[in-house]
């Protein structure tokens, strides 16, 4: 089960990437599960875990294969992607082309690939221990007692740590999940329109 330290920040994690899920499913086409769609394409956040390196959580999208002409392959189109998401300021820890098959009964079975990047955050990215140490040090007794009650949690600069791990979360998963969408926006109108021309 891992510390306490780690059973929290994984739920104060967990619940900044479900904040960032029902703000793109509110923007976006409600997909089964925690998926959305935007413009034919279906995205997708993993929950967070907890290791030894940091907190991770991936997202996912799906490669428009319909819209791919037989001049533009599925790892060209991977290949533009990643290259768009190596450049940001945050660099996934991983990122792969990955196919999965769905049998969607009556003998039908859906293949589909997909781009799934991995993120990992060190503790330093998403708080800084001494702000809060301060933060905590000036607030006054109603800012403290507006607080939300965490058991286990008897310090007020813990508190404030696990909302900035919450907060963190999910402000780190919507900057990378609208740059995976800008990504696919980009490469559909490059690489797409281009191969269109050719015909």
């Amino acid at each position: 089960m891992g510390t306490l330290r780690d059973q929290l920040f994984q739920e104060f994690a967990q619940m900044g990437i479900n904040e960032s899920i029902a703000e793109f499913r509110r923007k976006f086409q409600v997909k089964k599960g925690d998926r959305f769609n935007y413009k034919g394409i279906t995205y997708e956040i993993s929950p967070a875990s907890v290791g030894v390196d940091g907190i991770e959580f991936e997202i996912s999208s799906k490669i428009p294969q319909d819209e791919l002409s037989k001049s533009v392959t599925l790892d060209e189109y991977f290949k533009e992607i990643k290259k768009i998401m190596t450049r940001q300021p945050k660099k996934p820890f991983s990122i792969d082309k990955e196919n999965i098959i769905r049998e969607m009964g009556d003998d039908e079975v859906k293949e589909r690939d997909y781009v799934k990047l991995r993120y990992q955050f060190k503790d330093e990215e998403i708080f800084k221990s001494k702000a809060l140490v301060q933060q905590a040090s000036d607030m006054d007794t109603k800012a403290v007692a507006s607080l939300p009650a965490v058991p286990g949690v008897q310090t007020v600069a813990g508190r404030l740590v696990l909302l900035a791990v919450r907060d963190g979360l999910r402000d780190a998963a919507n900057e990378t999940m609208d740059h995976l969408i800008e990504a696919n926006e980009q490469v559909r109108q490059t690489k797409l329109k281009k191969s269109k021309k050719k015909k």
